[in-house]
């Protein structure tokens, strides 16, 4: 699985992408994710694949959106905020609809600088899935 998907964790939808940075910046995607319009103003202070990252954590730290992409074997999903509870129902929510048992998940907090790396099944065993989100 090499996909990309963006997914804002207070509402529970996720949208398949291309690219995080091109996708983020397309008509009325980023509103269709729901990032507030005052962020979306300050996309343009970020040069477009020159400032990705700096672009991306900014909408990090000031959205309640997470990224995910597969990398084959495993898919890593990155967020920033200080409740891990609303970011790892998402994470439910697509693996129920998406993985398989062995699917490696890497899980990346940026707010508290934390990383829990597991497969679905045994993310599931060790962490039941919060309440389900409708999709």
């Amino acid at each position: 699985m090499t996909e990309g998907y963006w997914g804002n964790y207070e509402t529970g939808e996720y949208f398949q992408i291309d690219e995080h940075e091109m996708w983020i910046r397309r008509e009325h995607n980023a509103d269709k994710l729901g990032i507030p319009q005052a962020v979306q103003r300050k996309f343009k202070n970020y040069a477009i694949k020159e400032d990705r990252d700096s672009l991306l954590s900014y909408i990090f730290a000031h959205s309640p959106v997470m990224r995910f992409r597969g990398h084959g074997s495993y898919v890593t999903f990155e967020f920033n905020c200080a409740d891990w509870t609303k970011p790892l129902e998402l994470v439910c929510k697509w693996c129920e609809a998406n993985a398989g048992p062995l699917l490696g998940l890497k899980i990346v907090n940026f707010a508290t600088d934390e990383i829990i790396e597991t497969a679905w099944e045994s993310f599931k065993r060790e962490k039941p899935c919060p309440v389900r989100m409708e999709q």
